[in-house]
């Protein structure tokens, strides 16, 4: 919502507090091998999955390493055909690389397809059940298009048009067609079996389906966006010139349309939840292959199993990559199925997708989006953001602290990244995304810039790094009052001096339990551990008054 200023207006006060953001040498994290699945019969989802920690470890303790990892998938042999499975990228085209040894990236997903399609020689595409964005703001759709560039690159065939894609909306999506129809059979099709744009049925954009040719394999693909969702998408009331149809209703002529080409076998892509890919694996028994969303941030790999159909889950963020693998010869086991995690020991970066990313940093730039008015925000206090050297005429020995510390080296690093990364490292000074927790004066979870908030370095270069305010608020009012304290100012009123210190006050419990969180969440900070918070604070602990 937009008050008649054109600021966003706060929505959740609570959220003023932004972390104290304590960077140590993490030992990110740990990777593990994959395991090859089984066919064991229908079990119970929560039996066989498992949830991401999401927890740091102190780095005194000691981690897994991902040194003693082996190839990926040394022991299968060269299938007839074989396929990238992904979905839920949630826009992580690469690791934040807050921290080191991450999980993911395009780059890495890059030399994967590398290995498996140039080294070992397998005919291979991908499939993408679709949530490759977080938010619908301009930075997401320069973002989607460098998406499709990347996916297009790996030979992947379709990406599904799920709940992310279509909020960046009708327009920007029918853009995407395609001129000529047979142009929409290859490169990447946004494939959506019951999405209409526009109300009209019949316009082929998003494709209901298509035919892929992989190697001597052909196989039908499609996709469907949950019914659960077409609230989201479409509001009652709202006109988004899309409409959600029922799945269960589209699909028979769409099954027909592809076994009339006599494919090997077929996949449905569902951007819904596991609920609904099991009920559509019941209903339509023709799919072999269900790649749903919905499910677990690090799921397991083996496969849910209706009747005949694989239901299969590669995760959020890009962090692990499905291989699925199709064996016509074996008439049993005709699929092998495994996620292979995207470590930093095994893979390397693939220079396609270096270059994608630095040149989306020099779209951010050139547009100014950091600095656009899409991301102004106003403070719930609506005082002012003042900066640190304000805050050492008072607090000295706080201040030496902070600037000795990493907090204070926020916006550099973004410039240099970590020690040893500086060669290939690309600048991100001016991505939002990452400004928000390396500036002062930003909201950290929603990714907006507070009105007296840090603009760049030639504007604002006193909000320059992680800064007293992020933690303690915008200090305007407690400055102003001090300084009249000072100059011995006759209206001064000391009730009001006293409440403005103490509008600035933080306790630890009140930083343990939500102010580091804003930007050591399970994204930025993956191992980060609330339990383990003294250890932290040690290392930024400051005195209050001098």
């Amino acid at each position: 919502m937009k008050n008649s200023s054109g600021v966003v207006d706060w929505i959740k006060p609570q959220l003023m507090a932004i972390g104290l953001v304590f960077v140590v040498g993490i030992a990110g994290c740990p990777g593990k091998s994959t395991v090859e699945p089984k066919q064991t019969g229908p079990t119970p989802n929560d039996a066989q999955t498992k949830q991401d920690p999401g927890v740091e470890t102190p780095k005194s303790v000691p981690t897994t390493t991902v040194a003693k990892l082996g190839p990926p998938l040394a022991d299968w042999k060269t299938p007839a055909a074989a396929f990238l499975l992904t979905g839920e990228q949630h826009g992580y085209f690469e690791p934040c690389g807050c921290s080191l040894h991450q999980l993911g990236g395009m780059a890495r997903r890059g030399d994967l397809a590398r290995m498996l399609s140039q080294e070992r020689k397998w005919p291979l595409s991908g499939f993408d059940v679709g949530g490759t964005l977080k938010r619908n703001r301009r930075q997401d759709a320069i973002k989607f298009l460098m998406m499709l560039d990347a996916l297009k690159h790996l030979n992947y065939a379709a990406v599904t048009t799920g709940l992310e894609e279509l909020k960046l909306g009708a327009d920007f999506l029918l853009q995407q067609m395609p001129g000529d129809p047979e142009d929409r059979k290859k490169g990447v099709a946004l494939l959506g079996a019951n999405v209409v744009l526009f109300d009209q049925p019949d316009l082929g954009w998003p494709m209901a389906s298509r035919i892929v040719q992989v190697g001597d394999v052909k196989v039908g693909v499609t996709a469907v966006i949950g019914a659960s969702l077409r609230d989201q998408v479409a509001p009652a009331g709202a006109a988004t010139n899309i409409s959600i149809q029922d799945p269960a209703t589209v699909l028979p002529a769409v099954i027909d349309s592809m076994q009339a080409e006599k494919p090997a076998f077929l996949v449905l892509l569902c951007h819904g939840n596991e609920a609904e890919a099991k009920q559509l694996a019941e209903k339509f028994p023709q799919f072999q292959i269900i790649l749903a969303a919905g499910g677990l941030e690090e799921p397991d790999a083996k496969p849910v199993v209706v009747g005949k159909t694989w239901i299969l889950n590669a995760g959020h963020k890009g962090k692990r990559v499905g291989v699925l693998g199709y064996y016509p010869d074996n008439a049993a086991e005709p699929f092998k199925f495994d996620l292979v995690e995207l470590d930093d020991t095994r893979f390397q970066n693939d220079k396609h997708m270096r270059d994608l990313m630095r040149n989306y940093q020099q779209q951010i730039q050139d547009e100014g989006l950091a600095t656009s008015d899409e991301l102004l925000l106003r403070h719930p206090s609506g005082l002012s953001f003042t900066g640190a050297a304000k805050c050492a005429e008072c607090h000295k020995k706080a201040f030496d602290i902070w600037k000795d510390s990493k907090h204070a080296e926020g916006l550099s690093s973004l410039k240099t990244g970590h020690p040893g990364q500086e060669k290939d490292w690309i600048v991100r000074i001016h991505d939002p995304e990452c400004l928000s927790c390396h500036v002062t004066g930003w909201e950290p979870q929603q990714m907006l810039r507070f009105e007296s908030g840090y603009f760049n370095e030639e504007k604002t270069p006193h909000l320059i790094g992680q800064q007293c305010e992020n933690c303690h608020g915008p200090g305007s009012k407690h400055v102003a009052l001090e300084e009249s304290l000072k100059a011995k100012a006759a209206d001064l009123v000391m009730a009001d001096v006293t409440a403005a210190r103490n509008s600035v006050k933080r306790t630890l419990e009140q930083a343990r339990r939500e102010m580091c969180i804003q930007c050591h969440d399970s994204d930025n900070s993956p191992k980060f551990k609330p339990d383990a918070f003294m250890e932290y604070w040690e290392q930024i602990a400051h005195p209050g008054k001098d």
